[in-house]
Parts: structure tokens; C-alpha cells; sequence
């Protein structure tokens, strides 16, 4: 799979999209807010952040490469390809991987927490699975690493995450 030819990278519906999204684990899930650091931001972040946010973590997901959407088959196989990868990463100490979900509706994909990785790490594993970003964080301070194709650096987007209640998260 290719990304999408020619333009401004990211795609402004595609930044739009990830920035609005939510992230993490059914129940535990966060939303983006602000372009961090932004200390004005703070008091608007009320709410306890998911345990898997402690430390450092990323948010992968296989599906829907470069934000094209994908038969079904064919996510279904690349998220089982992502899962082996993870699992494997995750032999180290200080490593684990929770299952997740990113978005809502027809975009709602699975995705993995990596809990312990490294930027490079992370970016390592969204590029080799032809995605457009990944989330990365340490705490309630996170970016939107952009992964542009055949880029030698990274874009990174920082964000601050906030809680989303459970009761008034969708899937």
C-alpha cells in the first residue's frame, strides 16, 4: 500500500481526523486537546488519566494504511502481524501490550498500547505497518508523531491528553 500522492503532509482532513479521535483501551480511552505544552491548558484537563498512561506509552494501529480504508480481511491481517511484533517487543523487562481501540464508527480500528517504548520505537513500528502517525506519550503530555513516507525526520505534533468518561465514550 501507497500513501496518498503529492500534497501537504499530513492531509488537513487526515489531521483533523486523529486530532479529534479517541485513543486507548474500551473504558479507558483518552481525547486530544490543545498544542501542548500549553500551561494555560491545565485546568481545563480535569479528570484522572487511565492507568496506561503512566510512564512512557505509544498507540499503534495496522489498519487502514496511510488512512485509506481496507477490507476488513485484509486489517484483520495486519493487525494479527502487529500483535506478533508487539508481543515479541514486549519480551523485555518494563515492556507490555494492552489491545485498544482508536475512533468511532466505520473508522473505529484495533490498535496496541505499548507501554515502555521508545519514540524511535514507535515510529519504527507505525512505518513498517504504512501508518500516517502514532500517538506517543509519557503521561497527560503526548504528540502526534507524523510518519511521512521516505521523511529522515519525524513531524511531531504535541497535544495534552484528557480523560474521556467512560459512560460517555462510543465505539
Amino acid at each position: 500500500m501507497r500513501p496518498p500522492a503529492g500534497g501537504v503532509w499530513p492531509d488537513p482532513a487526515l489531521r483533523a481526523a486523529f486530532r479529534a479521535t479517541r485513543y486507548g483501551p474500551p473504558g479507558a480511552r483518552v481525547a486530544l486537546t490543545g498544542n501542548g505544552p500549553a500551561p494555560a491548558l491545565l485546568g481545563s484537563l480535569s479528570g484522572s488519566l487511565p492507568d496506561w498512561t503512566a510512564g512512557r506509552w505509544a498507540i499503534v494501529t495496522a489498519w487502514n494504511p496511510w488512512g485509506q480504508m481496507q477490507p476488513r480481511a485484509r486489517n484483520d491481517a495486519a493487525h494479527t502481524a502487529l500483535l506478533a511484533q508487539a508481543t515479541a517487543w514486549a519480551g523485555a523487562p518494563d515492556r507490555t501490550v494492552l489491545e485498544a481501540l482508536n475512533g468511532e464508527g466505520e473508522w473505529r480500528e484495533p490498535s496496541l498500547v505499548l507501554r515502555g517504548p521508545s519514540l524511535r520505537e514507535a515510529a519504527r513500528l507505525g512505518l513498517a505497518f504504512g501508518q500516517a502517525a502514532v500517538l506517543y506519550g509519557c503521561g497527560r503530555r503526548a504528540a502526534l508523531v507524523w510518519l511521512p513516507p521516505g521523511a529522515e525526520s519525524v513531524p511531531v505534533e504535541r497535544v495534552w491528553l484528557r480523560a474521556v468518561p467512560a459512560g460517555r465514550d462510543v465505539y
